[in-house]
């Protein structure tokens, strides 16, 4: 499979389940609804600076976001935020907050092989 489509595909598949729209996702990214539109479908090759913003956001790995199998996706979805309403001025905070949180997982792996 060609390899905007995984990407599309995996980013799509993640978003939903954080059931954020298109729009939120885009506001969140810096572009339109559309580009996002463009990068789901597989018709235009998602920039890497967005690949990793995204990724910080949907609490992946950069790389997941390229597995064509995902069940064979390293998908960690340990954070749920439940929430009535997500604002705007939320995403970035909680890009970072899931960042912090993979990082020290990923140390603590390291410090107990």
């Amino acid at each position: 499979m060609n390899q905007m489509i995984i990407i599309g595909k995996n980013i799509q598949l993640l978003r939903k389940k954080m059931d954020l729209s298109q729009d939120v996702f885009a506001k969140y990214l810096g572009i339109t609804r559309e580009e996002v539109s463009y990068y789901e479908n597989g018709r235009r090759l998602m920039p890497s600076a967005l690949i990793s913003k995204a990724a910080a956001l949907l609490n992946v790995d950069e790389y997941d976001l390229f597995e064509e199998d995902p069940e064979f996706q390293t998908v960690n979805l340990a954070l749920a935020f439940r929430a009535d309403q997500i604002v705007q001025d939320d995403l970035p905070i909680i890009a970072n907050f899931q960042k912090i949180v993979r990082n020290y997982i990923n140390m603590k792996k390291k410090n107990w092989q």
